[in-house]
């Protein structure tokens, strides 16, 4: 099937690098979403990053149904051209437990806080979420994650609630989580906010996986925190893994090194 070309092309979320391929995820015409490799030395970082000079410098759609396409310099004219053009059918996150799925065009994206969350709102929704999701196929097993622990926390207060799936064409890409209004970003004074939800958590027989002092937010009055980021949380009975879990906290909340800054705002 033959489509029209693009009268809007935006730069949704990228994965770039000078000296492999690179990957975008782009919105066409407020509706699709396509996604495109860009093989290494063809543009520099710096002009892919910025999505008006990224859409310039790509070559013209091809007018065909396809989702996923790859950008490589043509061995005839030596022009950037689309080498190869697909309809891939994309993973998706399996573990589906909860009643409310939301497509992500009908999302209005916000504040991005790091790679791959943003804070939303959207009219399927009443309260403003924060929306969490694969920007590529190979993070969908973090999603997978993620999601199922989420499941088993539901209604525990250690972490946000869980608000629904996002999904993108079908197939579900994320999920949606309440934004939580936190006073601050943990530190050592703070150790008995962090223990405390902590110890939720472990009475539910799940460890986190990742205490570092980013991965836990500080309510308004300052005397109890929240979990958040259970990508790697796993169901545990093993009480020697979740006492030594317990007992690196402070550490966790003393490191400065940054590890676990990812969760932090950051670019694209």
């Amino acid at each position: 099937m033959k489509q029209s070309s693009p009268t809007k092309v935006e730069l949704l979320q990228a994965e770039l690098d000078d000296d492999s391929e690179s990957f975008v995820r782009l919105l066409v015409d407020g509706k699709l979403i396509k996604y495109v490799i860009i093989a290494p030395g063809l543009f520099s970082v710096e002009d892919m990053a910025f999505g008006p000079s990224l859409i310039t410098l790509l070559p013209p759609f091809p007018q065909r149904d396809w989702n996923e396409g790859l950008v490589e310099k043509d061995p005839h004219t030596g022009n950037p051209h689309f080498a190869r053009y697909t309809r891939k059918e994309f993973p998706g996150v399996k573990h589906l437990w909860h009643g409310r799925f939301v497509d992500y065009i009908d999302l209005k994206i916000g504040k991005k806080l790091t790679s791959g969350v943003y804070e939303v709102t959207s009219s399927k929704l009443d309260k403003a979420a924060v929306a969490k999701f694969a920007r590529f196929d190979w993070e969908i097993q973090y999603m997978e994650n993620e999601t199922t622990a989420y499941e088993w926390i539901q209604g525990s207060g250690v972490g946000p609630e869980f608000l629904g799936h996002i999904t993108e064409e079908g197939r579900v890409i994320g999920f949606l989580i309440e934004r939580i209004d936190y006073s601050h970003r943990v530190g050592p004074g703070d150790l008995t906010a962090c223990q405390n939800a902590l110890a939720k958590l472990h009475s539910l027989g799940i460890m986190h996986g990742d205490v570092n002092r980013y991965n836990f937010l500080i309510l308004a009055g300052g005397e109890t925190a929240t979990l958040i980021d259970f990508e790697t949380a796993r169901k545990c009975d093993d009480e020697d893994l979740l006492r030594k879990e317990f007992e690196e906290l402070l550490e966790s909340l003393l490191d400065m090194s940054g590890r676990g800054k990812g969760c932090l705002p950051a670019v694209n």
